[in-house]
């Protein structure tokens, strides 16, 4: 599977905020949930024990919470943006994160998860991708800026 090909508008979610008294990853899965036609109690639990095996921040603001559901029939990638910047975890850097590549894989398609995962963190080494999803209107623009990123890549 190609991150180009997994990217869906319905799963792009922009200007997210933290409610009060809620976790970051229950904000995403909050959207996720109805959105993939999955439970957002489900997810949130399944992100979070992720997440205590250690920080998915890998620097920049951006971060790529993933995990393993036995739900799923095939993986799901969302993006979620937070414009006011969150704490997240150990970040990298030190930065706080703004955009989340969230990734949702059935536990048997692991070369599959790892693929998505290695294709995220490969585009997203170049700040040019990171400025567009930064700035980027809506989820159109987020989908082709990874479109382009991932071409220049091969992917």
């Amino acid at each position: 599977m190609k991150v180009r090909d997994a990217v869906r508008p319905e799963l792009v979610f922009l200007d997210l905020e933290v409610k009060e008294g809620e976790t970051v990853i229950a904000a995403i899965a909050r959207e996720l949930g109805p959105a993939a036609d999955l439970d957002a109690g489900m997810i949130d639990v399944a992100l979070t024990e992720r997440e205590t095996l250690g920080s998915t921040s890998v620097g920049n603001g951006f971060a790529i919470p993933h995990c393993k559901l036995t739900a799923l029939p095939e993986i799901v990638v969302a993006l979620a943006r937070f414009d006011a910047g969150v704490d997240f975890g150990v970040s990298k850097n030190h930065h706080p994160v703004r955009f989340f590549f969230v990734v949702l894989s059935p536990p048997d398609q692991p070369a599959e998860h790892l693929q998505i995962l290695s294709q995220i963190a490969r585009i997203l080494k170049g700040n040019e991708l990171r400025e567009e999803l930064l700035e980027a209107k809506d989820p159109d623009s987020i989908i082709s800026a990874i479109d382009r990123a991932a071409g220049r890549e091969g992917l």
